[in-house]
C-alpha cells in the first residue's frame, strides 16, 4: 500500500483524519452497508442546539463515539475477512492446477515412422473422445450451472417477497408505533393541562385563604388591642375603686377604734362617777354609822382611797399602756395592710404584665406560625415547582433517549438496506457474470463444434492426402513423400495449436 492510500487501519495516521480510498476498506463499507464518512468524529460542540441540555449533549456524542467505533471495528471485520478469501483463493489458485490445459490444449507427440498412419489415426479417435468426454462435461456444466441459475433466481424472487413482506409489516408496525406515540402524546399532554388546571386552581384557593387569613388577622388584632385597652380600663377602675374602699375601711377601723377608745374612756369615767356616787350614798348612809369611827374610818377611807387612786391610776397606766400599745399594732397592722395593698398591687401589676407580655407572646406566635405557614407553603410551591421541571427534565430526557434509539434504530434499518442492496447488486452482478460465462461457453462450445467439424474434414481430407501418398508411395517407391505429407501436417497443427494458445490468452 503507497502512502496516498488509505484504510481503515491507518485513516487517522498522525492525529488527523483521511478520507478512505483503500479498495479492501471501501468494499468492506458497501458489504457492512456503511458510509466512509460514518467513521469519521465529530467534536462535542457539534451535537450542541438550543433545545438540548449538557446532558443530552454528552448522551448523544457518547453514543455518536460508541456507534462510530462499533462501525470501524465492524468495517475493520469485514476487511480482514476479505483479506483472508483473497489470500486463500490466491493460494488455491497457486496450488490447483488447469483444466483446459489437459483437455483442449493438449499437444500430442508426432507420430513416428512405426506408427504410421495407425498411430496417427489413433490419437486422432483419443483427441475426438477427448474432445467429445470434454463437450459432455461443460454441457453439463452448462446445464448445471442453469439450473443453479434458476434456483438463484428463485431464491431472490422469494427473498424480495420475503423481504417486501417485511417492510410492509416493518412500516406496518412503525405506523402503530407512531399511533401509540400519539396517543401517549396526547395523553401527556391532557395530563399536563389538567395538572396546570389543578395548579392554577391551588394557588387560587391559597391566595384566598390567605387573603382570608391576613385579614382575619387583622380583625382579631383590632379586637385585640380594643380588648386590651378596655381591660386596662377596667383593670384602672377596679384598681381606684378597691384603693377608695380601701381607704375608707380604713378610715371606718380607725374611727370604730377611736369611738371604741371614746366609749372605754366613758364607761371607765362613768364607772369611776358611779363608784364615787355609790361611796357618797355608802358614805352618807353610814355617816351615821361610821360617825364614831370617823378618825378611824376616814384613815381607813383615806387609805382605801389612796389605794383605789392608786389602782385607778394603775388601771389607767394599763389602759393607757393597752390603748398605746393597740394604736402601735394598729399602725403596723395599717402598716403591714398598706404593704400588703401594694404587694397585691404589685403582684397584679406584674400578672398584668405577665397576661400582656403572654398575650404579645400569642401573638407573636400566631404571627410567627402563620410566617412558618407561609413560608412552608412557599416551599411547597418551590418543591412542587422544582419537581415538575424535574419531571418536565425527565420527560425531554425520555423523548430524547426515544428519539435517539429511533434514530438508532433507522439508521441500522438504513444499514441493513444499504447491506441487502450491495448484496442484492453482488447477486446481480454474479447472475450477469454467470450469463456472460454461458455467453462465452456457448460461444466456445460452437467454435469447439466448427472445430471438430474442420477436425473431421481435415481428417477426411487428410485420410484422402495419406491414401493419395501412399498410393503415389507405391506406385513411384518414394518414401519421401508420405514424410513430407507428416511433416507439413505437423508444421500446420503446430501452427493451429500455436493460434488456439494465442486464442484464448487473448480473450
Amino acid at each position: 500500500m503507497s502512502e496516498c492510500i488509505y484504510s481503515i487501519e491507518n485513516f487517522d495516521k498522525g492525529g488527523e483524519y483521511h478520507e478512505l480510498d483503500s479498495p479492501r476498506t471501501l468494499e468492506a463499507c458497501l458489504r457492512s452497508g456503511m458510509d466512509p464518512s460514518e467513521v469519521f468524529p465529530k467534536s462535542r460542540k457539534f451535537f450542541k442546539s438550543k433545545d438540548r441540555t449538557e446532558k443530552m449533549v454528552d448522551m448523544k456524542y457518547e453514543n455518536f463515539e460508541k456507534k462510530r467505533q462499533e462501525k470501524v471495528n465492524l468495517i475493520k471485520e469485514e476487511r480482514n475477512k476479505i483479506i483472508l478469501y483473497t489470500q486463500r483463493k490466491l493460494a488455491f489458485a497457486a496450488s490447483a492446477p488447469l483444466d483446459n490445459t489437459a483437455t483442449s490444449n493438449v499437444v500430442l507427440p508426432p507420430p513416428t515412422a512405426e506408427d504410421k498412419s495407425k498411430g496417427v489415426m489413433e490419437m486422432e479417435m483419443k483427441r475426438m473422445e477427448a474432445l467429445k468426454r470434454r463437450q459432455e462435461k461443460d454441457l453439463a456444466k452448462t446445464i448445471e450451472r442453469e439450473q443453479a441459475s434458476v434456483i438463484l433466481q428463485k431464491k431472490i424472487a422469494q427473498a424480495e417477497e420475503e423481504e417486501r413482506k417485511r417492510q410492509k409489516a416493518h412500516a406496518k408496525k412503525v405506523l402503530e408505533q407512531k399511533k401509540i406515540e400519539e396517543k401517549k402524546r396526547q395523553e401527556m399532554e391532557a395530563h399536563e393541562k389538567r395538572l396546570l388546571q389543578e395548579e392554577e386552581h391551588t394557588k387560587k384557593l391559597l391566595a384566598k385563604k390567605e387573603a382570608e387569613v391576613a385579614e382575619k388577622i387583622a380583625k382579631n388584632r383590632l379586637a385585640m388591642e380594643k380588648q386590651l385597652q378596655k381591660e386596662a380600663r377596667e383593670r384602672d377602675e377596679e384598681r381606684k375603686q378597691k384603693m377608695a374602699e380601701y381607704a375608707q375601711k380604713t378610715a371606718a377601723l380607725f374611727k370604730v377604734q377611736e369611738d371604741l377608745g371614746e366609749a372605754n374612756k366613758r364607761k371607765m369615767l362613768e364607772r369611776e362617777e358611779r363608784i364615787a356616787n355609790q361611796l357618797l350614798e355608802k358614805k352618807e348612809a353610814k355617816r351615821m354609822e361610821v360617825q364614831l369611827a370617823r378618825e378611824k374610818a376616814v384613815i381607813k377611807i383615806e387609805e382605801a382611797l389612796v389605794k383605789h387612786s392608786e389602782m385607778h391610776e394603775a388601771k389607767k397606766a394599763a389602759f393607757n399602756a393597752a390603748e398605746k400599745k393597740r394604736l402601735a399594732l394598729q399602725k403596723e397592722n395599717a402598716i403591714i395592710e398598706r404593704e400588703k395593698l401594694q404587694k397585691q398591687a404589685t403582684d397584679r401589676e406584674k400578672k398584668n404584665a405577665d397576661r400582656h407580655a403572654r398575650l404579645i407572646d400569642a401573638y407573636r406566635g400566631r404571627q410567627e406560625r402563620r410566617n412558618d405557614t407561609l413560608r412552608r407553603s412557599k416551599e411547597k410551591d418551590k418543591n412542587f415547582e422544582k419537581v415538575q421541571i424535574q419531571a418536565e427534565e425527565s420527560l425531554k430526557l425520555m423523548k430524547f433517549t426515544a428519539e435517539m434509539k429511533l434514530s438508532d434504530k433507522v439508521e441500522n434499518v438504513e444499514r441493513v438496506n444499504r447491506r441487502v442492496e450491495f448484496k442484492k447488486l453482488q447477486t446481480l452482478q454474479k447472475i450477469y457474470a454467470e450469463d456472460h460465462q454461458f455467453e462465452n461457453i456457448m460461444e466456445q462450445k460452437k467454435e469447439l463444434y466448427d472445430k471438430q467439424k474442420g477436425a473431421a474434414k481435415a481428417s477426411l481430407i487428410r485420410k484422402h492426402e495419406i491414401a493419395e501418398a501412399m498410393q503415389q508411395m507405391k506406385m513411384t517407391n518414394d518414401y519421401s513423400i508420405l514424410d513430407k505429407l507428416f511433416n507439413k501436417k505437423k508444421i500446420e497443427t503446430k501452427k493451429v495449436d500455436d493460434d488456439d494458445k494465442e486464442g484464448p490468452q487473448t480473450m
